[in-house]
């Protein structure tokens, strides 16, 4: 068996940085959710917020990545404990 190279884009993922570039990246039904989630948030948690949603944003119109989530959720996926796949990790808690 041999392994194939897989072919990624070159350079950094590109994802929204802003509110408003996470917002118009959003699917329409997830921009109410956004905007309440940003009114709920205080000063100090605005930032990983927008980066959470950011990632949500990047991976909302990813037939890929919803397949594979939907695979995780129906427990067809096999998934690994973070602490397992990184010794070191697991001595953190």
């Amino acid at each position: 068996m041999t392994a194939q190279p897989h072919e990624y884009p070159a350079g950094p993922v590109e994802r929204p940085r802003t509110v408003g570039a996470v917002r118009k990246a959003l699917p329409p039904a997830l921009r109410a959710p956004f905007q309440a989630a940003l009114d709920a948030a205080e000063p100090a948690e605005l930032f990983a917020l927008v980066g959470q949603w950011a990632a949500v944003a990047q991976t909302a119109g990813d037939p890929e990545a919803t397949v594979a989530a939907a695979a995780v959720r129906s427990g067809g996926l096999t998934v690994h404990d973070l602490g397992d796949v990184f010794p070191a990790l697991a001595e953190l808690r």
